[in-house]
């Protein structure tokens, strides 16, 4: 499973040489790991909603464990068949052959199968259910919202519970997310499924990126009554549809990944002279500008706008941690958000400057050079990502005061 990016190749090339400088070098390490790591598709939902079918249907394999199921089933790539079983105790062991095939120990917590098949090359499918009480499904619902990338919801009918413990799940989850109404046949036989879907329109509208109803034992039977999959049940099960807008999301997700690792190469590019020849001579300082603006000169103006800017970067910086010091707990995507909003604060300071004003536009460039980093980390998101763009803001700063003080 070699590399297919390029940019890729140029971030492994680049990390390896060691000549990065800090923290560049940490945060491209962090997107590495990001842009290689599979797509995580996690199946949720309550008990008996379909979640193992579904599953097996989009992986194109068994997984079926009998009557014990471990809270977190995974099915990954690899280059030949294992199993890997994580106990309560926190002892792992690897065997050899399919989880369908093994006796499961009572205190298992997590079991991934891996196989070594196309399917799964680009993406993992996840099971975690939800079987606890609400307050015990919303810290599973938390866990998932931090490890998935694209969240598959189980249901028949999405019922107010279900709606309400979705309702919790970040904008960016819900942006990549499909419900899923499994038992869509019987749903069918019973003549219940439109009306069903028709309710649910308008919550899947604001929930949801779609919503997709799947017979799902008619999807593995397609797959897997014969030696060839069987177009017309694959079709009108749901499972190819379903499959297809899964895969474009993943193929999209991942166009987007690699996007922003050329802004980041890009980026480093202008960031690898960090120490100046001490041969050469300096850059000779440009004239100080002579027009003025009302009675006041433009460099005076332009001196006193980049203060200004130092000061909304500390006070935005200062805010977010002592934030963090008085909860005691990292709001990553509060943080985050207040990032963003500090450096579109800063670009709108900017806008007082005179357009063809030198400085100005220096400060311009750098604050685009910010926000697409800022995107960088919103993409990676969690506590490592919005301390880096507390970080970055307070470079950007010190960068400020030392135009400034030019």
């Amino acid at each position: 499973m070699g590399n297919i990016s390029p940019v890729i190749d140029r971030l492994e090339t680049a990390l390896s040489s060691g000549n990065i400088p800090p923290p560049y070098d940490r945060w491209g390490g962090r997107l590495l790991s990001h842009l290689t790591k599979p797509v995580q598709v996690v199946v949720t939902g309550l008990p008996g909603s379909g979640k193992t079918a579904l599953l097996e249907m989009l992986s194109g394999h068994s997984v079926s464990t009998g009557d014990l199921s471990p809270p977190i089933m995974e099915l990954s790539y690899g280059e030949r068949q294992r199993t890997v079983i994580e106990r309560r105790d926190g002892s792992v062991q690897e065997i050899a052959g399919a989880l369908k095939d093994i006796d499961l120990p009572a205190d298992v917590v997590r079991a991934r199968q891996e196989i070594p098949t196309p399917r799964l090359a680009c993406q993992d499918f996840i099971e975690i259910g939800l079987t606890g009480n609400p307050a015990e499904n919303g810290s599973v619902l938390d866990q998932i919202v931090r490890r998935a990338d694209i969240v598959l919801w189980c249901s028949q009918d999405f019922n107010d519970a279900e709606q309400q413990l979705w309702a919790m799940a970040p904008d960016h989850i819900k942006d990549h997310s499909f419900l899923v109404l499994t038992k869509a046949d019987k749903q069918m036989m019973r003549g219940v499924l439109p009306g069903i879907m028709s309710r649910l329109e308008p919550v899947v509208a604001e929930e949801f990126l779609g919503m997709c109803p799947v017979a799902t034992i008619q999807g593995i039977t397609a797959q897997t009554s014969g030696a060839a999959v069987d177009d017309a049940l694959w079709a009108s099960s749901g499972g190819q549809r379903l499959m297809n807008l899964v895969l474009n999301e993943v193929r999209q997700g991942r166009a987007a990944d690699i996007d922003q690792g050329r802004v980041f190469l890009e980026r480093l590019s202008t960031q690898a002279p960090m120490a100046p020849d001490a041969s050469a001579a300096p850059p000779s300082p440009a004239p100080a500008p002579h027009q003025t603006s009302g009675n006041e000169p433009v460099a005076a103006k332009t001196g006193a706008l980049l203060s200004e800017a130092v000061d909304l970067l500390q006070k935005q910086a200062g805010q977010m941690l002592d934030s963090l010091d008085m909860s005691g707990e990292l709001n990553s995507d509060a943080i985050l958000n207040g990032c963003v909003e500090a450096v579109s604060s800063l670009g709108t300071l900017m806008d007082r400057i005179a357009p063809n004003n030198p400085a100005a536009q220096t400060v311009r460039d750098d604050l685009q050079d910010g926000e697409e980093m800022l995107v960088l980390f919103q993409l990676e998101r969690g506590e490592d990502a919005a301390l880096d763009a507390v970080t970055l803001l307070l470079q950007m700063r010190k960068e400020l005061i030392e135009k400034a003080a030019g």
